[in-house]
């Protein structure tokens, strides 16, 4: 066998081993859902690492653990600020219809400002809320605020959905 046979049989058979053991820690800094249990609040935030500290993505989700309610937290894009200035200019009560869950009573919205990225919008809803049925399963979350529709998508680390909706569940049945 030639000197550079070999050596092509030695790389691919490297190559080979290598392969079998997977990449190291391939998703370890990839963005993804991520939980963060804080003892008696729960975040479920975007984020590329397990460590806490302010750098998450939108949208973010929080509760107190064991209350039965999520708080979400997102972007308030131009569509939600213009609904929200009419409705104050018109003195009317900021309220959302959150899907699938048209019928169902509607939450209120809050729009505050961030210094670090600007307009934001918060509002809960109970965990038994059909919206975390398609969150778990899809990571989408829909809702309509007058005529602004809001369409939030992510889909890497679902499997941290259903924990982080576990904590927050009450514990009163």
């Amino acid at each position: 066998m030639s000197q550079l046979a070999a050596l092509a049989k030695r790389c691919a058979l490297s190559a080979c081993v290598g392969l079998s053991f997977g990449p190291p820690q391939a998703n370890a800094d990839e963005a993804r859902w991520r939980l963060f249990d804080q003892g008696t609040d729960a975040l479920l935030a975007i984020a590329d690492t397990d460590e806490p500290g302010d750098a998450f993505g939108l949208p973010l989700l929080s509760c107190t653990q064991k209350t039965g309610y999520v708080s979400i937290e997102g972007e308030a894009k131009e569509g939600i600020r213009t609904v929200m200035a009419e409705m104050i200019r018109t003195d009317q009560a900021p309220r959302i219809n959150v899907a699938p869950d048209a019928n169902a009573e509607s939450a209120t919205i809050d729009l505050f400002y961030s210094f670090i990225d600007g307009w934001r919008y918060k509002f809960g809803v109970q965990v038994s809320h059909k919206i975390f049925d398609r969150f778990k399963r899809d990571g989408v979350i829909d809702f309509k605020f007058g005529k602004a529709e809001v369409h939030e998508e992510f889909k890497v680390g679902l499997d941290n959905v259903g924990k982080f909706l576990d904590l927050c569940a009450s514990s009163t049945k």
